[in-house]
């Protein structure tokens, strides 16, 4: 028994001798699984398809055709992939959800609407992005609102308003402003992106970070309802994405622990 003992002890030294020689590797593994923590906890995303309830063609309310790209492709905006639509899977449109008694331009529409999006089960969020703007458009006009529902009856809402967090989709003599700091705006010439901000058509980028009664729970439905205001505005959706940042995995976290654990006991017994 002493001579296994002894052995053991000789072989733990060793190893503790080599780790030190190799105190640089050591750290290298750190950093890479460090890096490999950051990189399992990367936020995923599920694009929620509107195309069923699409009602209206966006590129129509521009004054040149074309100025929007065609739906049915995905379109990232600030790093947040949408799902966008074609309107009655026609190519070279771009399908949006807004008021039923909308339409073709200079059509005003008003009136309550009300539509539910549903969610793949077992969807998990922490936030929702969604692309909108309005037709037309009046500063401190409310003009709807987004639900998010959760699996136990929990919800959140995204209330828009002009002025606040949406506005006209057109740069032009209805609401421009947007107050909101979380907004990402986009910008469209010729069917793609453009960075410049005095291009005619835009659509902007709203963020709903969800509550912590959210948490471990699924989603169960998405509503986009309100009331079109007429020239007050007529609010669009364009695309609907939910985040979730996943846990580090166990076996990345136990690499770190393994790796922080060794180094500690080389510093300890002043081998470095």
């Amino acid at each position: 028994m002493k001579t296994t003992n002894k052995i053991s002890k000789i072989a733990l030294e060793l190893t503790f001798s080599l780790a030190a020689k190799h105190l640089k590797i050591l750290c290298a593994g750190m950093a890479i699984a460090a890096f490999a923590v950051a990189s399992s906890v990367q936020a995923q995303y599920t694009e929620i398809g509107i195309g069923s309830q699409a009602n209206a063609d966006l590129d129509t309310y521009s004054p040149s055709p074309g100025t929007y790209p065609s739906g049915g492709s995905q379109l990232t905006v600030a790093g947040v992939p949408f799902a966008t639509a074609e309107l009655n899977n026609t190519p070279n449109t771009f399908g949006i959800v807004q008021s039923p008694a909308g339409g073709p331009p200079n059509i005003v529409s008003s009136g309550p609407f009300d539509f539910t999006f549903s969610v793949p089960i077992g969807t998990q969020a922490q936030a929702l992005y969604c692309l909108m703007d309005s037709v037309w458009g009046a500063g401190g006009e409310n003009v709807g609102s987004i639900i998010v529902t959760g699996g136990h009856g929990e919800t959140a809402t995204l209330t828009l308003t002009e002025g606040v967090n949406i506005r006209d989709c057109h740069n032009d003599g209805f609401e421009n402003g947007i107050s909101d700091p979380t907004v990402v705006s986009t910008y469209f010439a010729n069917g793609v992106t453009t960075p410049s901000t005095d291009a005619t058509m835009r659509l902007d980028r709203q963020e709903l970070v969800l509550p912590s009664t959210f948490n471990g729970d699924t989603i169960a439905s998405i509503d986009f309802q309100g009331t079109a205001l007429g020239y007050g505005g007529d609010a669009f959706l364009a695309g609907l994405t939910l985040e979730s940042v996943p846990e580090p995995s166990a076996s990345v976290l136990l690499a770190v622990g393994i790796a922080a654990l060794v180094i500690y006991r080389v510093k300890r017994r002043g081998l470095v």
